[in-house]
């Protein structure tokens, strides 16, 4: 009869099978916005997209949020300023009073943000133009 290796106190390691990794490069909509212990950016990405010869194109906006020294040192970014983002996708729930009516009801509202493991300057190259 064959044993396994766990029956022989041999353990495998193995990546877990598990990964939530954001990686984002876009513009900020504003100067970080700086809290106790972290720094909460808005970030825009876009996608484009080919239709009837026509480019369209669609704006998505990202919180993302930087604790630590890291929060610390993206304090002094710009608004517009091009940024590479790498982190995890993290998701929180609150409690919101919304009016209905006459009366007050509460809902639960989940918010997805990103959270920053590090968040890096780009340069972006200027279009070349043209010659006519």
């Amino acid at each position: 009869m064959k044993t396994s290796k766990a029956q022989n106190n041999e353990s495998i390691k193995t990546a877990p099978h598990y990964i939530n990794r954001v990686t984002l490069a876009g513009h900020l909509g504003n100067a970080p916005e700086m809290r106790e212990g972290c720094a909460v950016l808005s970030l825009a990405t876009k996608r484009f997209w080919l239709k009837n010869d026509e480019w369209k194109e669609e704006t998505e906006w990202h919180r993302v949020v930087a604790w630590g020294q890291l929060g610390e040192a993206v304090k002094s970014f710009a608004k517009g300023q091009y940024v590479l983002v790498e982190g995890q996708f993290k998701s929180h729930e609150y409690d919101k009073p919304v009016k209905a009516g006459r009366s007050n009801v509460t809902v639960k509202v989940r918010v997805w943000e990103i959270r920053a493991s590090s968040i890096r300057k780009l340069v972006q190259k200027e279009k070349a133009e043209v010659a006519a």
